[in-house]
Order: C-alpha cells, then sequence, then structure tokens
C-alpha cells in the first residue's frame, strides 16, 4: 500500500478534518531536500508537536535535528540524549505533577524512550505528499473518528487496545511506543501540545506504526462494509417516527397527517 493510497482510505472511512502525517524517525542526522527546517526558516527552535500540527494543518514537510527542538524533555525521549540524573529522580515532575519524588521518579520511569542514538532525525509531513517509507502515521479526530480506526485495528486481532497516559509528554507516547512495539496506540494529547501546537481540546491522536497499516486499512474498510460503526454516524433517530406536542394536533389533522 502506497501513502496515497493509506491516505485516501483515511481520508475515504474517516474524513478527517486535518492531514493524516507520515513520520520517519531517521537514524541518520540528514534533513532531505525540501522540509523545512524550524532553526533555519523562523531563525529558532520548535517543539515536535508544532511540527506535527504545521504537518496537519499547512501540509508542510518538517524536518528535525536536536538543534531544531526546543522542548527540553522530548530531546531524552526520543534518545538523542542520555537523561540527567535529576531527570530520573523525578526532579522536573515533582511537585507539580505528583505529590512526592518517589511518585515522580515511578511516572518518569514509566515514559517510553527511544534507545540512546538510535533516532537522529525527525521528518513529518502530510501522509499524500510523503515521499519517504514512514515509521508510522499519526491521526489526529475526534472520538467517533478514533474509535473507528480501533475497530480497524483490533479487526484482525480481536481483544482490546492497550494505551496507557501520564498527562505530560504525549510525544513519547505518539512516537515512540508505538515504534518501540509495533502495535497501535490511542493518545489523549498533553497540556503542552495543545498549549504550543494548538491541539484542539476533543481531538484525540491515533498512532499507526507501519507493521500494522495493512491490518488497519483492511479493518476499517470490512468494519464499515459491515455497517457496524460509520463516520459520520449514522443516527438511528433520523429514521423514527416524530412526536409533537399536543397543541400541534389539530394544525396536523387541517394537513391531513392525522385523522
Amino acid at each position: 500500500m502506497t501513502n496515497q493510497e493509506l491516505n485516501q482510505l483515511l481520508e475515504t472511512y474517516l474524513r478527517p478534518l486535518t492531514f493524516p502525517v507520515a513520520v520517519k524517525l531517521s537514524p541518520e542526522p540528514e534533513i532531505p531536500e525540501g522540509f523545512r527546517r524550524p532553526e533555519k526558516l523562523f531563525g529558532h527552535r520548535l517543539n515536535i508537536c508544532q511540527g506535527v500540527n504545521l504537518a496537519r494543518r499547512y501540509g508542510w514537510a518538517m524536518g528535525f535535528l536536536e538543534q531544531d527542538m526546543a522542548c527540553p524533555l522530548s530531546i531524552p525521549i526520543f534518545g538523542l540524549r542520555a537523561d540527567p540524573d535529576f531527570v530520573t529522580r523525578g526532579e522536573h515532575i515533582h511537585p507539580d505533577f505528583t505529590a512526592t519524588l518517589e511518585q515522580a521518579a515511578r511516572t518518569q520511569a514509566a515514559q517510553p524512550k527511544a534507545p540512546l542514538g538510535s533516532i537522529a532525525a525527525i521528518l513529518v509531513a502530510p501522509l499524500s505528499k510523503a515521499e519517504f517509507e514512514p515509521d508510522l502515521v499519526l491521526v489526529y479526530g475526534n472520538a467517533a473518528q478514533v474509535v473507528r480506526l480501533v475497530q480497524g485495528a483490533l479487526y484482525y486481532h480481536g481483544g482490546a487496545l492497550q494505551s496507557s497516559f501520564s498527562g505530560r509528554c504525549a510525544c513519547a507516547q505518539e512516537f515512540i511506543h508505538p515504534h518501540l512495539t509495533g502495535r497501535c496506540n490511542v493518545i489523549i494529547p498533553a497540556q503542552g501540545e495543545r498549549l504550543f501546537a494548538m491541539t484542539a481540546d476533543d481531538e484525540l491522536c491515533f498512532a499507526l506504526p507501519r507493521p500494522e497499516f495493512d491490518n488497519l486499512a483492511d479493518g476499517l474498510a470490512t468494519t464499515h462494509k459491515r455497517g457496524v460503526s460509520r463516520v459520520p454516524t449514522p443516527f438511528f433517530a433520523q429514521r423514527m417516527e416524530p412526536r409533537f406536542p399536543p397543541r400541534y394536533a389539530e394544525l396536523e389533522r387541517y394537513c391531513g397527517i392525522k385523522d
């Protein structure tokens, strides 16, 4: 399945408001021609979540090296540097997010991280335009759209998707978790992504790793054809007989609607 074919399938069955985003996590520190780098384009760094939103709303292809990344929390997440000891101890989490330093360390330990040095460049682009082989695709949508992706993902697996949230550093769950596990993930975007990248309060993110492209595509199309669930939602109430207040009865009789 080509990028364009997968994009067309997502557009047909989901009708997302923004472009699905192709992601490449490259071990080589190179940004191909045609990709915009934040440092060169704006003269300052950006957060990776801002780059994703530029891709899905502007249609831009964005490329990030370490020197393009503004968020200090994301640099160790992508394996560009090791966590310093004070981060491992949870000192940047407590007391803002946890009651104790011990709980903060537990939160930090639960955060997915790429192996040190395994990623050198991050490329994001609209899936329909991407000329590279993506490692994963990020699809943003409302609850109805994301549940369709969940149904498609489980069609050949069964069971349930196991997603985890810590209320912070959503990029770890969006990029690294599906990249390392090869399994789909549902993510509630965290506060930083909404503050800096303007991700809407009613948006969820669905991360689709390359090993699941074909399974999800076929599962999404098949469950649509089975009529189990669709976007837009085919509300059953639209087929119910309308009921009106008693004071409408005389007009209903006058119009021949009722005897």
